[in-house]
């Protein structure tokens, strides 16, 4: 499964905030620096995915803030979960 994300680096916390012009929209704590962000971005949606970080790779958009994310795994109960890590508290 091929997910939009657009990644907004050095935030307060790493969390799903919800969808920008079809796009997932993920806030990460780690600085664009020697493709750390993109790290911890990965890291996150596996992690919110339930799926091991090797199944998720960055596919475009390394140096921007728009990405396509593709995710191994059913993708309904993928995408399922990626929906229920959106954290709708402060700052959407």
């Amino acid at each position: 499964m091929t997910v939009a994300v657009k990644a907004v680096p050095r935030s307060r916390a790493t969390r799903a905030v919800g969808v920008q012009d079809g796009a997932l929209r993920v806030q990460i704590a780690a600085p664009p620096h020697q493709g750390q962000s993109n790290a911890a971005l990965c890291g996150y949606l596996a992690d919110a995915a339930g799926v091991r970080p090797s199944a998720v790779r960055l596919r475009r958009g390394s140096s921007g803030p728009r990405k396509l994310i593709e995710v191994d795994g059913p993708p309904s109960e993928v995408a399922a979960r990626l929906a229920a890590a959106i954290d709708v508290g402060e700052g959407a």
